[in-house]
């Protein structure tokens, strides 16, 4: 009898060293997680802190150059509304969004609406430019690769999209995708185009 009692004892002690390991491993690895995060950031950040853009803010000025070869300041665009649209090839949300931008560009041609599609794609004109003919699309892209102007933003998370209003003030911030052809995204984009 007392046999199985030291043994029932002895399964309960396990049972408690083993719940503290458990608790002391997650613990850890969070810690971990925490450093390698934190590192993460520092280091896409060329070591500098990381400004992240919010509404209200002057957009970061940028020269980058376009899939067909010009050279695109944003302070050219002052006087229209700009949107700044960070995006990759690789990225299916931004795929997935890429079609209603397009529209948008179209039903917004020649109007005060300018549409820059900054893709930070690694592989250049080269990657983007067939995903473009492939598609057909002849929305402006420009050219991140080294993903220094979306740095400059604070954008880490694709797509992201910052509506600049023409006095290149950032009034809308939008993380993630969005349908840009719907009521909603027409009402934002129609309201500041009213503003004069």
């Amino acid at each position: 009898m007392s046999r199985s009692l030291l043994r029932g004892a002895s399964r309960e002690r396990t049972r408690e060293v083993c719940e503290r390991m458990k608790k002391n491993a997650l613990i850890i690895v969070i810690a971990v997680l925490a450093v390698v995060g934190a590192l993460f950031l520092f280091g896409q950040n060329g070591g500098q802190r990381v400004r992240i853009v919010q509404e209200g803010d002057r957009a970061p000025e940028f020269q980058l150059p376009s899939l067909d070869g010009r050279t695109v300041n944003l302070s050219s665009y002052r006087g229209k509304v700009v949107m700044v649209h960070f995006w990759a090839t690789w990225c299916p949300p931004c795929v997935e969004e890429i079609p209603t931008l397009e529209r948008l560009h179209r039903a917004y041609f020649g109007r005060d609406l300018e549409i820059l599609a900054v893709s930070v794609d690694e592989g250049g004109a080269g990657a983007v430019g067939q995903f473009m003919q492939k598609n057909r699309f002849a929305l402006p892209v420009l050219l991140n690769s080294d993903q220094s102007v979306s740095r400059a933003y604070g954008t880490f998370k694709f797509p992201e999209t910052y509506l600049v209003d023409r006095e290149g003030v950032v009034r809308r911030k939008i993380i993630g995708a969005a349908d840009w052809m719907s009521p909603a995204a027409q009402q934002v984009i129609q309201a500041m185009l009213d503003k004069k």
